[in-house]
């Protein structure tokens, strides 16, 4: 073997792909166990086993694209943007379809969201890289802003909230990445919180006061901290008129989370269903095949969205905490990639995979858990579903190729 090749070899990230490859494992038995229950069987792990397939040929592609020329993903970055900005608007202009994110091509069904969350991280990757972070104010803001809130708005007029929020996840870790100023980003997320806090009326002042005394810590200057606050205020009074605007099952989602007893039988019967399998499976679960919970068919979307909770049922704390630690290490591998690489193109690219892996998997299992609102989010590499698990891995492997190229 020549030096060059145990050079590779030996700066390849084998445990990020070992990770990937443990978690693959775990998905496809644990869809396995979804596919049996008492109304039947399923082939979801026949089929994610095709989908794995598809997905490695992708890592492979996303690999070599990484490590051998970024250059040709810089140049990809604005057409993926395109067409995937084209495929959300045929969404919304198609007659009669309801609430409905899949388009169809022959017998191959997928959801165009997943190919934006990969477009936007390359667009956003290529507008951010050329600008030398000492260069980065405010004003380079807005640029990056209309990027990622045109497929926002598409998918949030799906109706998808979920899916919507994690163009912002995508959006604020790039950002700081870039260097945009600590101000900035305040500018940027303390609406977000301010308009949680708006729902009542003393949240809302002891926000405002705590946002006041930030901004004097920064020694912020008149106009910014006015803006700021300014921009808050408006956020905060529009509240009423944003609830207002959505949709009667997101505003369920929402009053489930904050009491999931007060629907049990419709908007709760999820969250409910979820924490009773995870529970009953106590330290070390009920075993393989044996959880009643999914078994019975009463944990709703137990393949794709709450496939956490058959985990849980089966393999008890035991079994989430191996799933949570295989996470951590995915996570925190994509981290060290990005930290490591001079390239600022190839580090924005990973940091920008970071957080939108990052978001769907705390959100997933916030939700099976009820920490969070049910938002419909795959978890990533166990959740049955072709899109997501082939951009997935897609992402880690141009996560993998980025890797390679440290020591250039």
């Amino acid at each position: 073997m020549r030096a060059t090749q145990r050079l590779v070899l030996r700066a390849f990230d084998w445990t990020l792909l070992g990770s990937t490859v443990f978690l693959l494992i775990i998905g496809l038995f644990a869809l396995y166990s979804a596919s049996r229950t008492s109304g039947g069987e399923a082939s979801y792990h026949i089929r994610q086993l095709g989908w794995v397939a598809i997905g490695i040929v992708l890592l492979a592609a996303g690999f070599l694209l990484a490590h051998r020329s970024l250059d040709a993903l810089d140049f990809l970055a604005i057409p993926a943007y395109v067409l995937s900005l084209a495929m959300l608007v045929l969404l919304l202009l198609r007659p009669g379809t309801g609430v409905e994110s899949w388009l169809s091509i022959g017998p191959i069904r997928f959801q165009p969201s997943e190919l934006a969350k990969v477009a936007l991280v390359l667009i956003m990757a290529r507008v951010l890289s050329n600008r030398p972070p000492e260069k980065l104010g405010m004003r380079h803001f807005l640029v990056p802003a209309l990027v990622a809130g045109a497929p926002f708005i598409l998918v949030l007029r799906q109706p998808d909230l979920g899916t919507a929020l994690v163009f912002g996840a995508i959006l604020v870790p790039m950002l700081f990445w870039a260097g945009l100023p600590e101000r900035a980003l305040l500018f940027l997320l303390s609406p977000a919180v301010g308009i949680l806090a708006s729902s009542h009326l003393p949240a809302w002042i002891l926000f405002l006061f705590i946002l006041l005394a930030i901004l004097l810590l920064m020694r912020a200057s008149l106009v910014f901290a006015g803006a700021t606050l300014g921009f808050n205020m408006l956020v905060g009074l529009a509240g009423p008129l944003l609830w207002n605007s959505l949709k009667d099952y997101q505003k369920d989602r929402i009053l489930t989370f904050l009491d999931p007893s007060h629907d049990p039988l419709g908007a709760g019967y999820q969250i409910i269903q979820s924490e009773v399998a995870i529970g009953s499976g106590g330290l070390a679960g009920k075993g393989f095949l044996e959880g009643t919970q999914k078994g019975l068919s009463f944990l709703p979307e137990q393949h794709t969205d709450f496939i956490f909770s058959v985990v849980g049922e089966e393999f008890g704390f035991l079994g989430c905490v191996i799933l949570v630690v295989l996470y951590a290490v995915v996570l925190g591998r994509i981290l060290l990639a990005a930290s490591r690489t001079r390239d600022r193109f190839a580090s924005l690219l990973v940091i920008g995979f970071f957080g939108y892996l990052s978001f769907q998997v705390v959100v997933n299992v916030g939700m099976t858990l009820g920490l969070v609102p049910v938002t419909g989010l795959p978890l990533p590499l166990l959740s049955y579903g072709g899109s997501s698990m082939t951009t997935t891995l897609f992402a880690i492997g141009v996560v993998l190729g980025v890797g390679l190229r440290r020591r250039r």
